[in-house]
C-alpha cells in the first residue's frame, strides 16, 4: 500500500462541527505497544500517517513515536489542526522520519469562538512555528512538505480571514492569495510550503444518506487505518471503526487482508459494487466514480 494511518490517539483539544468527536473511550498508545504495531507493519507501505481520529501532537511522546517509525523504515506525515505546533514544535525539530506536516487551519476559527482566543492572533503562532521547523531544516532534508489546509471554501469570509493572516505572515501583497485560491487546488508559497483550499469536509457514517450500490474507492488498495486500539479499518475515513477487519495484535497483518470481510470489500470496488453500509455513506467515494 502507499500510505497506512495509525491513530496514535483519538483525543482531541477542539470540538469542531465538522469533525464529530470519536464516541470511544480516550486513549495514548504506549510507546511499548507502538514498538509492535511497528514490528506487525513492517514493509507494508512507506508512508504512515499520525492520523485518524484526534490530535497527534497531544500526545506526550509524539518525537519518541517519530523516531521509532524511523528506525522502522517508514517516512512520517502528521496531520494536526495546529493549536498544539507552538508549545510542540521544538520536538519536532531534527526528526528524519518527518516528512509531511499537514496543518488544517479551517479549524481556528471555531477554536477561537470556543475558548474566547484571537484565530488572528493563533494564526500568527502557527504560522511562526511553521517556519521554525522549517528553518531548522534548510535544505528539507527531512521535513519536505508543509500543507495548510483551507478546508472551508464554502465560507468565503473565514477562507478571506485565513489567507489575509498568510498574507501578512509572508509579506504577500493583501488580497492575492485569496485571489489566487478561488478555483485552484493550491498555491505554493515557497519551497515545499503550500496551502490548499478545498470544501468543508463531510465524515461518512452510518445514519447518512445513502449515496448508492455502484462505486469504486481505493480503501484497502492504496491505504488502510489502524485504530489507536488495534482495530484495522479499511481507510482513513472510518474514525469510529465500523468496518473492523481484525485487530493487528492479535493477528498478523496478512491474516486480516485476507479475512472474508477484508476481501468482499475489495472484490467489490473491483467489480464496482459498494458492500458496506457505511462505504454507501461516503462522499469522498464518488470522487472515484
Amino acid at each position: 500500500m502507499k500510505k497506512l494511518y495509525a491513530e496514535i490517539t483519538n483525543v482531541c483539544n477542539l470540538r469542531c462541527s465538522f469533525c464529530p468527536p470519536s464516541a470511544r473511550a480516550g486513549e495514548f498508545i504506549s510507546v511499548d505497544r507502538f514498538r509492535v504495531l511497528l514490528e506487525r507493519i513492517a514493509g507494508k507501505a512507506e508512508l504512515l500517517y499520525f492520523h485518524l481520529k484526534g490530535e497527534p501532537l497531544l500526545h506526550p511522546e509524539i518525537g519518541t513515536l517519530l523516531d521509532l517509525a524511523g528506525e522502522a523504515g517508514f517516512a512520517v506525515a502528521v496531520t494536526t489542526n495546529g493549536t498544539p505546533l507552538p508549545r510542540r514544535a521544538e520536538e519536532l525539530i531534527g526528526k528524519t522520519a518527518l516528512r509531511r506536516l499537514n496543518v488544517s487551519l479551517h479549524a481556528l476559527p471555531e477554536a477561537g469562538a470556543a475558548n474566547g482566543a484571537d484565530a488572528a492572533e493563533r494564526l500568527d503562532e502557527i504560522l511562526e512555528a511553521v517556519e521554525r521547523l522549517r528553518a531548522a531544516d534548510p535544505a528539507r532534508a527531512s521535513l519536505k512538505t508543509v500543507s495548510l489546509r483551507l478546508w472551508n471554501r464554502s465560507d468565503e469570509a473565514e477562507t478571506d480571514a485565513l489567507a489575509a493572516g498568510i498574507e501578512r505572515r509572508f509579506a504577500l501583497e493583501p488580497g492575492t492569495l485569496s485571489a489566487r485560491l478561488a478555483g485552484s487546488r493550491g498555491v505554493l508559497l515557497r519551497s515545499g510550503l503550500s496551502v490548499h483550499p478545498a470544501e468543508r469536509f463531510q465524515w461518512p457514517s452510518l445514519g447518512g444518506a445513502d449515496r448508492g450500490e455502484r462505486g469504486f474507492c481505493r480503501g484497502l488498495r492504496d491505504q488502510a487505518g489502524i485504530l489507536v486500539d488495534g482495530t484495522v479499518v479499511p481507510c482513513c475515513l472510518d474514525g469510529e471503526g465500523d468496518i473492523p477487519l481484525g485487530n493487528i495484535y492479535e493477528a498478523t497483518w496478512e491474516e486480516i487482508m485476507a479475512s472474508p470481510r477484508a476481501r468482499a470489500l475489495r472484490d467489490g470496488f473491483s467489480e464496482r459494487r459498494v458492500v458496506e453500509s457505511l462505504c454507501r455513506t461516503c462522499g469522498f467515494r464518488t470522487r472515484f466514480d
